[in-house]
């Protein structure tokens, strides 16, 4: 049983570049994710001070006294710029979701090829098992009959 070498994958630097490469994507992911959670959290404060506004419109236009022209005109535009904002984020939210999903596509065809890898790893380990044991079996087999063959002529 002099034959103890161990296993070595020769395929290990891809593993590990597509491992590495896999937890950039992740990391990028993350960070998508993040951009994505931020931009939604200004669309809901633009959205709950557009319904402040709507309120104010409808409260002071219901009002016994009317709203003079100054204030009509203030209450207008700041509608409209909380609109354009509105509009203005939706898409850019659009546009990270997008890149969010094709970015998902990504993660998913590179956790496949991390996967691939490992499974061929896996497998050529278990054939260098299997031939290792096959080895010293045939080694022990041969010692054995070595032996028993000094035994018969004594």
């Amino acid at each position: 049983m002099s034959n103890k070498r161990r296993f070595e994958y020769s395929l290990q630097p891809v593993l590990l570049t597509r491992k590495w490469d896999h937890d950039a994507l992740l990391s990028e992911l993350n960070e998508v994710n993040s951009l994505l959670a931020e931009k939604n959290s200004t669309l809901a404060d633009i959205k709950k001070s557009s319904d402040l506004a709507a309120e104010d419109w409808s409260r002071l236009s219901n009002a016994s006294h009317h709203l003079n022209v100054d204030s009509f005109t203030v209450l207008t535009r700041y509608i409209h710029d909380l609109a354009s904002q509105r509009l203005a984020q939706e898409l850019e939210i659009a546009a990270v979701e997008e890149r969010r999903d094709l970015l998902i596509s990504r993660v998913v065809a590179s956790q496949r090829g991390v996967e691939s890898v490992e499974q061929h790893r896996d497998q050529m380990k278990e054939d260098f098992v299997k031939l290792r044991l096959s080895g010293d079996f045939k080694e022990a087999d041969d010692h054995w009959s070595t032996l028993q063959a000094g035994t018969e002529k004594g």
